[in-house]
Protein backbone atom coordinates (compact mmCIF):
# COMPACT_ATOMS: atom_id res chain seq x y z
CA UNK A 1 0.00 0.00 0.00
CA UNK A 2 1.38 3.44 -0.96
CA UNK A 3 1.76 6.13 1.89
CA UNK A 4 -1.03 8.22 0.20
CA UNK A 5 -3.56 5.77 0.70
CA UNK A 6 -2.89 4.89 4.39
CA UNK A 7 -3.50 7.85 5.12
CA UNK A 8 -6.67 8.42 3.48
CA UNK A 9 -7.96 5.15 4.83
CA UNK A 10 -6.91 6.59 8.45
CA UNK A 11 -8.69 9.66 7.74
CA UNK A 12 -12.11 7.30 6.54
CA UNK A 13 -11.67 5.44 9.79
CA UNK A 14 -11.38 8.85 11.59
CA UNK A 15 -14.32 10.47 9.51
CA UNK A 16 -16.43 7.27 10.37
CA UNK A 17 -16.09 7.56 14.26
CA UNK A 18 -16.50 10.61 14.52
CA UNK A 19 -19.90 11.72 16.64
CA UNK A 20 -22.45 13.87 14.45
CA UNK A 21 -21.92 17.60 15.34
CA UNK A 22 -24.51 18.52 17.92
CA UNK A 23 -27.50 20.33 16.44
CA UNK A 24 -28.03 23.68 18.95
CA UNK A 25 -31.51 24.01 20.21
CA UNK A 26 -33.24 26.99 19.67
CA UNK A 27 -33.11 27.91 23.28
CA UNK A 28 -29.15 27.62 23.80
CA UNK A 29 -28.61 31.13 23.11
CA UNK A 30 -31.23 32.19 25.60
CA UNK A 31 -29.72 29.84 28.20
CA UNK A 32 -26.00 30.98 27.76
CA UNK A 33 -27.30 34.59 27.76
CA UNK A 34 -28.81 33.21 31.34
CA UNK A 35 -25.54 31.77 32.48
CA UNK A 36 -23.51 34.81 31.48
CA UNK A 37 -25.82 37.25 33.59
CA UNK A 38 -26.14 34.49 37.01
CA UNK A 39 -22.48 34.41 36.57
CA UNK A 40 -22.04 38.68 36.63
CA UNK A 41 -25.14 38.68 39.24
CA UNK A 42 -22.61 35.89 41.26
CA UNK A 43 -19.59 38.26 42.25
CA UNK A 44 -18.68 38.31 45.97
CA UNK A 45 -17.75 41.81 45.92
CA UNK A 46 -20.23 44.49 46.57
CA UNK A 47 -21.17 46.11 43.36
CA UNK A 48 -18.76 49.21 42.14
CA UNK A 49 -21.72 51.34 41.83
CA UNK A 50 -22.58 51.15 45.82
CA UNK A 51 -18.90 51.47 46.61
CA UNK A 52 -18.78 54.58 44.61
CA UNK A 53 -21.64 55.96 46.10
CA UNK A 54 -20.44 54.94 49.78
CA UNK A 55 -17.39 57.01 48.87
CA UNK A 56 -19.48 59.77 47.97
CA UNK A 57 -21.66 59.87 50.73
CA UNK A 58 -19.16 59.37 53.04
CA UNK A 59 -15.53 59.92 52.13
CA UNK A 60 -15.69 62.36 49.18
CA UNK A 61 -13.80 65.36 51.02
CA UNK A 62 -10.82 65.23 52.38
CA UNK A 63 -10.85 67.83 55.74
CA UNK A 64 -6.89 69.47 55.45
CA UNK A 65 -4.68 68.38 58.50
CA UNK A 66 -6.47 65.74 59.32
CA UNK A 67 -7.18 61.57 58.23
CA UNK A 68 -10.69 62.51 58.87
CA UNK A 69 -12.85 62.87 55.05
CA UNK A 70 -16.14 63.66 55.12
CA UNK A 71 -19.12 63.24 52.08
CA UNK A 72 -22.59 64.83 51.05
CA UNK A 73 -24.31 62.57 53.64
CA UNK A 74 -23.79 65.29 56.52
CA UNK A 75 -24.66 68.00 53.99
CA UNK A 76 -27.59 66.70 53.01
CA UNK A 77 -28.89 66.57 56.32
CA UNK A 78 -28.30 70.14 56.49
CA UNK A 79 -31.44 70.40 53.81
CA UNK A 80 -34.57 69.43 56.66
CA UNK A 81 -36.51 66.92 56.33
CA UNK A 82 -35.76 66.42 52.37
CA UNK A 83 -31.82 66.05 52.78
CA UNK A 84 -32.13 63.14 55.28
CA UNK A 85 -34.64 61.05 53.38
CA UNK A 86 -32.65 61.99 50.24
CA UNK A 87 -29.33 60.80 52.25
CA UNK A 88 -31.35 57.51 53.77
CA UNK A 89 -32.60 56.89 49.88
CA UNK A 90 -29.01 56.33 48.89
CA UNK A 91 -28.05 54.73 52.09
CA UNK A 92 -30.69 52.33 51.00
CA UNK A 93 -28.62 51.37 48.18
CA UNK A 94 -26.12 49.28 50.20
CA UNK A 95 -28.90 47.10 51.61
CA UNK A 96 -30.46 46.04 48.30
CA UNK A 97 -26.84 45.50 47.27
CA UNK A 98 -26.36 42.42 50.82
CA UNK A 99 -29.22 41.16 49.96
CA UNK A 100 -28.08 40.90 46.43
CA UNK A 101 -25.27 39.10 47.96
CA UNK A 102 -28.01 37.31 50.10
CA UNK A 103 -26.47 38.64 53.19
CA UNK A 104 -27.74 36.61 56.37
CA UNK A 105 -30.42 38.36 58.20
CA UNK A 106 -28.29 39.12 61.36
CA UNK A 107 -26.09 41.03 59.26
CA UNK A 108 -29.25 42.49 57.34
CA UNK A 109 -30.76 43.67 60.51
CA UNK A 110 -27.24 44.77 61.88
CA UNK A 111 -27.38 47.30 58.48
CA UNK A 112 -30.63 48.22 58.90
CA UNK A 113 -29.82 49.58 62.41
CA UNK A 114 -26.66 51.54 61.67
CA UNK A 115 -29.75 52.76 58.80
CA UNK A 116 -31.73 53.74 61.14
CA UNK A 117 -29.87 55.37 62.97
CA UNK A 118 -27.83 57.61 60.90
CA UNK A 119 -31.32 58.47 59.31
CA UNK A 120 -33.05 59.56 62.66
CA UNK A 121 -29.63 61.40 63.76
CA UNK A 122 -29.68 63.13 60.61
CA UNK A 123 -33.51 64.54 61.26
CA UNK A 124 -31.93 66.91 63.97
CA UNK A 125 -31.33 70.44 62.90
CA UNK A 126 -27.84 71.67 62.24
CA UNK A 127 -26.47 69.09 64.80
CA UNK A 128 -27.96 66.33 62.85
CA UNK A 129 -25.66 67.13 60.34
CA UNK A 130 -22.02 67.05 62.88
CA UNK A 131 -23.81 63.72 63.99
CA UNK A 132 -24.36 62.39 60.78
CA UNK A 133 -20.58 63.09 59.72
CA UNK A 134 -19.39 61.20 63.08
CA UNK A 135 -21.72 58.22 62.74
CA UNK A 136 -20.93 57.47 58.91
CA UNK A 137 -23.51 54.73 58.85
CA UNK A 138 -22.72 53.67 55.33
CA UNK A 139 -18.99 53.51 55.65
CA UNK A 140 -19.95 50.59 58.68
CA UNK A 141 -22.36 49.14 56.48
CA UNK A 142 -20.20 48.45 53.92
CA UNK A 143 -17.40 47.38 56.38
CA UNK A 144 -20.22 44.68 57.55
CA UNK A 145 -20.77 43.34 53.96
CA UNK A 146 -17.33 42.98 53.56
CA UNK A 147 -16.69 41.37 56.55
CA UNK A 148 -19.37 39.24 55.93
CA UNK A 149 -18.13 38.08 52.30
CA UNK A 150 -14.70 37.42 53.47
CA UNK A 151 -16.52 34.88 55.97
CA UNK A 152 -18.60 32.58 53.24
CA UNK A 153 -19.90 30.68 56.35
CA UNK A 154 -22.05 33.61 57.30
CA UNK A 155 -23.46 33.62 53.70
CA UNK A 156 -26.20 30.88 53.33
CA UNK A 157 -28.64 29.67 50.19
CA UNK A 158 -31.72 32.11 49.91
CA UNK A 159 -35.29 30.36 50.90
CA UNK A 160 -38.39 31.79 51.50
CA UNK A 161 -37.92 32.45 55.31
CA UNK A 162 -35.64 34.95 54.13
CA UNK A 163 -36.83 36.57 51.38
CA UNK A 164 -39.71 37.20 53.94
CA UNK A 165 -37.06 38.86 56.62
CA UNK A 166 -36.04 40.99 53.73
CA UNK A 167 -39.11 41.84 52.87
CA UNK A 168 -40.02 43.14 56.41
CA UNK A 169 -36.74 44.75 56.69
CA UNK A 170 -37.26 46.13 53.55
CA UNK A 171 -40.63 47.44 54.86
CA UNK A 172 -39.94 48.84 58.00
CA UNK A 173 -37.28 51.08 56.01
CA UNK A 174 -39.71 52.16 53.83
CA UNK A 175 -42.07 53.21 56.11
CA UNK A 176 -39.83 54.80 58.74
CA UNK A 177 -38.29 56.85 55.02
CA UNK A 178 -42.30 58.12 54.86
CA UNK A 179 -44.13 57.80 58.03
CA UNK A 180 -42.45 59.79 60.46
CA UNK A 181 -42.10 62.96 58.81
CA UNK A 182 -45.54 62.99 57.91
CA UNK A 183 -46.10 62.26 61.23
CA UNK A 184 -43.79 65.18 62.64
CA UNK A 185 -45.67 67.18 59.77
CA UNK A 186 -49.35 66.59 61.31
CA UNK A 187 -48.25 66.67 64.82
CA UNK A 188 -46.64 70.26 63.75
CA UNK A 189 -49.40 71.86 62.37
CA UNK A 190 -51.62 70.54 64.99
CA UNK A 191 -49.78 72.55 67.60
CA UNK A 192 -50.08 75.45 65.34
Amino acid sequence: MARSEKKSDALARRDKAAPPAPVESPTAPIAAAREEAERALATERPAKATRMLTYVLEDLVPIPGTKYRVGIDPLLSLVPWAGTATGAVFGTVLVFDAIRLKAPIPVLARMLGNWVIDWAVGLVPWAGALLDAAWRSNNKNLKLLNRTIDNRQQVHQASVSYWIAVAAILTCMVLLTIAVPIALIVWLVSRG
